[in-house]
């Protein structure tokens, strides 16, 4: 799982399509890949089924954003796309295969004549042949519900093979699970390697324009944020308890100190009141308090108008034992305006996923000061 998180739910990057003006000239391409891959073995519980090599098929359409104002998203250029793909895992009656459309956003991190080099986001829905059940397919822990949602990243080189055609390689690290929504929830994480082909709508543009953020001033002192967020999971039906939702809410409280104009550090702390753990500890007659508190740590990137946080947790009151004390937190937003943003995110405990939600946030900012001369 780990890094696969970390650009979850690119689909937030529809957002920007509202509030940006559209592009002036539409570039488009459409384009296939093939992907053969291993599954990552990341949990004892899956092991015995994890010696398989996926492979899969890919078809998408992208579009190329060149506008300034689609630029300041990301202060890059970048792709969009929607795509759609068929991934077999080479073990059917456990495994089976799985069917996705995912939307993602690739800003371009170098670019010349005859080549794209980028980095590609994003997130989705998938439909899924096989998962567990406790009778008919107990080896399953990958996925314990039918729809799911894969998450990718990948590197990719576009070279230009002729006119606009392009070849593309692609290294991909890929994730799917429900998020903690239902257990059992381990996750696939499977890496594949993807050959495949781009063309152009219309004449490949140069990208030159050499465009400049408008926020390259640094922010003075430490930043205030106050977060709210919220999770819906699901407690599986039991042969005394039928299956029944539970609801998370929570508030972090931190102070960002900004170092360069794309990066800062943060730190504060989390409480969460946690449906979930309520629901446990109803089921097991106990009386052990739901509620958590830990204190937080960790990085933002601030790429134009989307911000993406990484955070480490430890738990400073848990008397629900916790999997572990430690877990990690990534955050994917949108800025909604300079001092408000909305976004998703993913709470983990090392490769297992506990739960995916919403979040809102609200920033306290103070102006640079201007300089007299």
């Amino acid at each position: 799982m780990r890094t696969s998180y970390l650009l979850m739910i690119m689909f937030l990057m529809g957002t920007s399509f509202i509030t940006a003006r559209a592009d002036t000239i539409s570039y488009r391409t459409y384009g296939f890949r093939a992907h053969y891959g291993f599954i990552i073995p990341h949990s004892s519980a899956i092991e015995a089924v994890s010696h398989t090599n996926p492979y899969g098929f890919e078809f998408s359409i992208n579009k190329l954003h060149t506008s300034y104002n689609r630029w300041q998203v990301f202060n890059a250029y970048w792709f969009s796309g929607i795509q759609a793909a068929y991934f077999n895992y080479q073990y059917p009656g456990v495994l089976g295969s799985v069917f996705d459309v995912t939307v993602y956003a690739e800003p371009v991190l170098a670019h010349g004549k005859n080549y794209f080099f980028t980095v590609l986001g994003g997130a989705g829905f998938s439909y899924h042949t096989e998962f567990y059940d406790r009778e008919e397919n107990p080896l399953n822990q990958f996925f314990s519900t039918p729809f799911n949602f894969p998450l990718f990243i990948d590197l990719r080189l576009k070279y230009r093979i002729a006119g606009k055609t392009y070849f593309t390689v692609s290294g991909c690290y890929n994730h799917i699970s429900n998020g903690g929504f239902k257990q059992p929830n381990k996750g696939m994480n499977f890496p594949t390697l993807a050959l495949g082909f781009e063309r152009f709508n219309r004449g490949v543009p140069v990208l030159d324009h050499n465009y400049t953020s408008g926020s390259e001033a640094l922010s003075p002192g430490l930043i205030p944020s106050f977060l709210l967020f919220s999770a819906l999971k699901i407690l599986e039906e039991t042969e005394e308890f039928t299956e029944e939702p539970a609801l998370v809410i929570g508030f972090n409280a931190r102070f960002a100190k900004q170092l360069r104009s794309w990066y800062q550090l943060n730190f504060g702390a989390e409480f969460s009141s946690d449906g979930y753990i309520k629901k446990l500890v109803e089921r097991e007659g106990t009386d052990t308090d739901h509620r958590r508190a830990a204190l937080t740590a960790g990085q933002d990137f601030l790429l134009g108008n989307v911000v993406f946080a990484q955070h480490l947790g430890f738990y400073i009151y848990s008397p629900y034992k916790a999997r572990n004390s430690i877990y990690q937190k990534y955050e994917l937003g949108y800025r909604i305006t300079s001092a408000l943003t909305a976004g998703v995110y993913l709470k983990a405990h090392l490769h297992v996923a506990e739960m995916m939600g919403f979040t809102l946030s609200y920033s306290i900012l103070r102006k640079a000061p201007q300089s007299s001369g």
